[in-house]
């Protein structure tokens, strides 16, 4: 059976109805916790022209997202404290694989790969990756303060690291990246709609299957479902029509048949859309 790739979508209005910055953090915190869980490589979040966000929202929203998914030992050089960061020390780590612990020089294996920051130092590019100290960079990439993928290199006592081969990160879960589209439908057309999946209420119950999925294709492990959700106020019908986009091209499901609740939270959807996907498609 075919292993198949999927991603979310969320609208920029995830945090509508959050009051502090408090509550904010940790939702984003959960929304970070359940794209490490199933192993989500992107999130695409889109502007939700039906609540119309706040600028300020949308950033919260985004920047955490990518603080949360950096490794801890990065943080603090990337990303100054601000009113927005004010609470992340309230959370627990998210633990990635990329997520690497201090090992020291004398422990660190050749070959390892770890998420470094490319720094400059004494004329020489360098990198951080946790360590007590920078490591030599032998690498091709030269703009110092990137985020950058390295392999870790030993030849006698020296310790340097190198590029990492993409053929090398394929297989591996690596943590996610976060898109920000200011439109649905540019978001949607740049998928082929039997990639893309819709959560809505008043769809038919989940069969098990996604049955149009590259149907007339040779599949491509490169081409990623996209599952994509409505906001906490409004299905995605309503946020279709008002983008006006045709929904009945795509397939769309609802996955909580019978469900106990009046409604069903944003966060908990994703959650356990992720969970019944996980166990039916793989």
């Amino acid at each position: 059976m075919r292993t198949l790739k999927y991603n979310v979508a969320i609208p920029d209005s995830y945090l509508y109805g959050t009051k502090t910055n408090i509550d904010r953090t940790i939702k984003v915190f959960q929304l970070s916790r359940t794209l490490s869980i199933f192993r989500i490589s992107s999130i695409y979040i889109y502007h939700d022209k039906v609540l119309n966000p706040s600028n300020y929202e949308r950033k919260f929203l985004t920047m955490l997202l990518e603080y949360l998914d950096t490794p801890q030992y990065l943080r603090r050089k990337i990303y100054p404290m601000s009113e927005m960061l004010r609470a992340v020390g309230r959370l627990h780590p998210i633990r990635s694989p990329h997520h690497k612990d201090n090992p020291g020089k004398k422990n660190l294996k050749s070959g390892e790969i770890r998420v470094g920051l490319l720094e400059k130092k004494g004329g020489m590019l360098c990198v951080d990756i946790g360590l007590d100290s920078l490591i030599q960079y032998r690498g091709n990439i030269r703009q110092v303060g990137n985020k950058i993928n390295v392999k870790i290199m030993r030849t006698g006592k020296q310790i340097y690291a190198i590029d990492v081969p993409n053929e090398e990160l394929a297989n591996l879960f690596w943590g996610y990246s976060v898109h920000y589209y200011t439109d649905l439908k540019k978001l949607v057309q740049t998928f082929d709609p039997s990639n893309l999946l819709l959560t809505s209420k008043n769809s038919p119950y989940f069969n098990g299957k996604v049955m149009d999925y590259n149907s007339t294709q040779d599949y491509d492990p490169s081409c990623a479902m996209l599952v994509i959700f409505g906001s906490p106020k409004y299905g995605l019908d309503v946020i279709f029509n008002k983008e006006g986009i045709d929904n009945k091209k795509y397939q769309s499901f609802n996955f909580f048949p019978h469900q106990g609740t009046q409604t069903v939270r944003l966060e908990e959807a994703i959650f356990g859309v992720l969970s019944i996907l996980n166990c039916c498609l793989k």
